[in-house]
C-alpha cells in the first residue's frame, strides 16, 4: 500500500501597499529592511552602534561600510518622518482652504448672483418701459 504524499504548502505572505511601494521605490533597500536584522534595529540601538564604531576605528570609522549603512538608514528614517510631518501639514492646509471654500462664497459665486441681479432689473426695467408705452 502506497501512501500519499500530502503537498507541503507554503503559507504566502501578502504584501501591503507600503510595501509594494517601497519595493517599487528602491527594491534593494526593501530587501534590507525585510532581511537584514540591522535595518530592523530601533534608532537608540543604531546610534550605540555608531558609538561603538567609532570608539574602536577613530577617525577611520565614518569610512566603514558599516557605519555608512547604519548612517543612510538613520538618514533615511529622519527623511521619512520628516516626509511624513510634511504630508500631514500639508493635508491640514487642504482641509481647512475646502473648510474655507465652504462658509464663505466664491467670487464666481457672487459674480452669478451680481448678473442675476443685473439681468432681473434689465426685464424688469423693459416691462416698466413696455407698459408705460401702453398706459399713455
Amino acid at each position: 500500500m502506497q501512501q500519499r504524499r500530502k503537498p507541503q504548502h507554503q503559507s504566502q505572505h501578502l504584501f501591503t501597499a507600503s510595501e509594494v511601494g517601497s519595493f517599487e521605490y528602491c527594491s534593494l533597500s526593501w530587501w534590507h529592511e525585510r532581511y537584514d536584522p540591522m535595518a530592523r534595529g530601533n534608532d537608540d540601538e543604531l546610534f550605540a552602534r555608531l558609538v561603538e564604531l567609532e570608539e574602536e576605528h577613530d577617525a577611520q570609522a565614518p569610512s566603514l561600510p558599516e557605519y555608512q549603512v547604519i548612517e543612510q538608514l538613520l538618514l533615511r528614517r529622519g527623511a521619512f518622518e520628516e516626509g511624513k510631518a510634511q504630508h500631514r501639514e500639508h493635508a491640514e492646509e487642504v482641509a481647512e482652504r475646502k473648510e474655507e471654500r465652504i462658509l464663505t462664497p466664491s467670487s464666481n459665486d457672487a459674480m452669478r448672483r451680481l448678473m442675476l441681479v443685473i439681468v432681473a432689473l434689465v426685464v424688469l426695467a423693459l416691462a416698466l418701459i413696455i407698459a408705460s408705452a401702453f398706459l399713455h
